[in-house]
């Protein structure tokens, strides 16, 4: 852990000075020990950290509490400790953006502007991380974010401002002062996507094998690796696809827990998704079933390595993980006719699939949305693509779903899972819609637990 000295103000959120003087500065990839001469240490994770800006031999560390840390007079050692600073911070913030299993293609440095949908932009200088299937923005004056490139719908270069623009459900990222390393930033993105494309389409094809080319097209369109389509909707594309994603994409162990689900769905509501499972996502591989292990000793079952049982597949063709969302069907119909209930079922049905887990669908007051059968339909894909977008943000990782606050604020394994949720606004929404989870335990045993679930919601 590298240790240099020289002086510090620590400031207040109106910037007034609350602490100063000389002081001992020590880190690693996670924490961050400020001990002054004379005082108790000031100690946080680098996660804490809203930004790392380092600039005229100042380093500057705005916390989110509203408080910042200014080092200064580091003498020499500035430029050592600066760098390996930022490094730190660096790589905690991609831990923290639950990121740091992926594989990165490359580094940039450059000008960004985020024009979120009916938000303030953002804009400044920052470094982008491209992934094999993320985008890393680390910004040097605000806080970190991070796009899949599963989710982005359009991507263009404008000549006249000379940057790249990346679109994605109504919001805008504009890349530029990239330089000489513009051409090489975008065709690198364009290989990224292009990769993703076509593994995706490998992944369709391998479940939905008597689509042709043209079908298989368009049910890419309507399910993209990533998202979640309405089985009615891929059905229009050919009426075999709903039977066949039953029959190929659900594994054998769950079939039952698929059927009974499914017999609880409100007619017409069943959708389905994919994720691509890439040598680089350990948390798929590792790290979940390491989720599934710790449900399997839950449910007593011995078969608790990750992929037992899994969908037979070619071995060449590329690793997915399957689910399915079992939109509830209301125990009672409205005058308008309406029977989905305000609860969603969310199943993985190959790999890791351990548990059952369950989201309420609109936010409380909302739920009259629910009431009216033309509305229905749009609603229910609302908040499903709001839940799906989440579980992609965080890699597909259950536990910061499901953990309770307690167990993330208490559990040093689980604290960049707290801080992902504490920074990401859709993450604590779903957070706040998880209604529970059942074990696939024994049969039995897992529907009492549905039943209780259901019932606790009022369905």
């Amino acid at each position: 852990m590298p240790s240099y000295r020289g002086k510090f103000q620590y400031l207040s959120q109106d910037g007034s000075v609350t602490q100063q003087g000389a002081c001992q500065v020590r880190f690693d990839d996670e924490k961050f020990t400020l001990t002054p001469e004379s005082d108790a240490p000031l100690v946080f994770d680098l996660g804490d950290l809203d930004a790392a800006v380092a600039a005229d031999y100042e380093i500057r560390l705005p916390l989110y509490t509203g408080n910042t840390l200014k080092l200064q007079q580091f003498g020499k050692s500035y430029g050592d400790c600066s760098r390996e600073l930022l490094e730190s911070y660096g790589k905690r913030t991609l831990e923290c953006l639950l990121l740091e299993d992926m594989e990165e293609v490359d580094r940039f440095t450059g000008g960004f502007t985020l024009e979120p949908a009916g938000a303030q932009p953002i804009s400044g200088m920052a470094e982008f991380r491209l992934l094999r299937s993320n985008l890393a923005v680390l910004p040097n004056a605000s806080q970190a974010f991070q796009w899949r490139l599963a989710d982005i719908g359009l991507v263009r270069f404008d000549a006249q401002n000379f940057e790249i623009v990346l679109e994605r459900d109504g919001a805008r990222l504009r890349l530029n002062r990239l330089a000489k390393r513009t051409e090489l930033f975008q065709t690198k993105l364009r290989e990224a996507l292009e990769a993703l494309t076509a593994k995706g389409g490998e992944a369709l094809h391998g479940i939905l094998p008597f689509l042709n080319a043209d079908e298989l097209r368009a049910a890419m369109e309507l399910l993209p690796e990533g998202h979640s389509a309405a089985a009615s909707k891929l059905a229009k594309v050919h009426p075999r696809i709903p039977e066949a994603l039953a029959a190929n994409a659900v594994d054998k162990t769950l079939r039952p827990y698929y059927d009974e689900l499914l017999r609880r769905t409100a007619p017409g509501l069943l959708f389905a998704g994919y994720k691509l499972i890439r040598p680089e996502n350990r948390d798929l591989q590792g790290a979940v079933a390491e989720e599934t292990v710790a449900d399997a000793d839950l449910a007593g079952d011995s078969s608790n390595q990750a992929g037992h049982g899994m969908v037979d597949a070619d071995e060449n063709a590329p690793e997915v993980l399957y689910w399915f969302f079992f939109p509830m069907a209301a125990t009672t119909t409205t005058g308008t006719g309406a029977a989905v209930g305000n609860v969603v079922a969310w199943e993985a049905s190959s790999r890791s699939g351990r548990a059952t887990y369950f989201f309420r669908l609109m936010k409380p007051g909302e739920e009259a949305q629910l009431d009216d059968s033309a509305k229905a339909p749009a609603a229910v894909e609302r908040g499903i693509g709001c839940i799906s977008r989440v579980l992609g943000m965080v890699n597909f990782r259950r536990r910061p779903i499901y953990l309770s606050e307690t167990d993330l604020a208490q559990d040093v394994a689980f604290h960049r899972y707290a801080i992902a949720a504490r920074r990401i606004p859709d993450l604590r929404l779903v957070r706040a819609a998880f209604l529970g989870r059942a074990i696939h335990s024994s049969f039995d045993t897992w529907r009492e637990q549905v039943n209780a679930i259901l019932a606790k919601a009022g369905l």
